[in-house]
């Protein structure tokens, strides 16, 4: 797993002044999430607390009710081809008796529904104005 936070160099402008300093930011990873040992997503995060977003991620997607359906979740070791575990990926194994239901065509469906959306030119919202428009 990689650090949480990283010190970076950033650049503060202020009245046209430009200053540099040292800060320390939040880190964000990709972390996969397997059930049985299948990909099912990818989602990016703050690594830590990987197993409990996976299990709510399968929560929030209708894959598990409740926390006694996870039988494990593991990092998968040597998720480079030389091996080096990354604790990027995890494999979360269902229950016995637990039945996996097949998301891929919901997810399928929602990509097709997003994409016509995209190129039918669904309305936008308006831009944010920090001041109001004058009337």
């Amino acid at each position: 797993m990689g650090r949480v936070t990283e010190r970076r160099r950033t650049i503060r402008i202020r009245d046209g002044a430009v200053t540099t300093r040292p800060d320390t930011l939040v880190a964000e990873e990709p972390l996969e999430i397997r059930l049985n040992g299948k990909p099912l997503a990818i989602t990016m995060r703050t690594p830590g607390d990987d197993f409990a977003l996976a299990a709510g991620f399968l929560v929030s997607e209708g894959v598990i009710g409740e926390g006694s359906e996870v039988q494990s979740i593991v990092y998968c070791a040597g998720a480079t081809a030389d091996g080096v575990n990354t604790y990027n990926v995890v494999d979360v194994k269902l229950a016995p008796g637990v039945v996996v239901p097949d998301i891929t065509l919901e997810r399928k469906r929602l990509h097709h529904v997003l994409v016509r959306a995209v190129r039918q030119g669904e309305p936008r919202r308006r831009p944010h104005h920090d001041t109001p428009p004058r009337r």
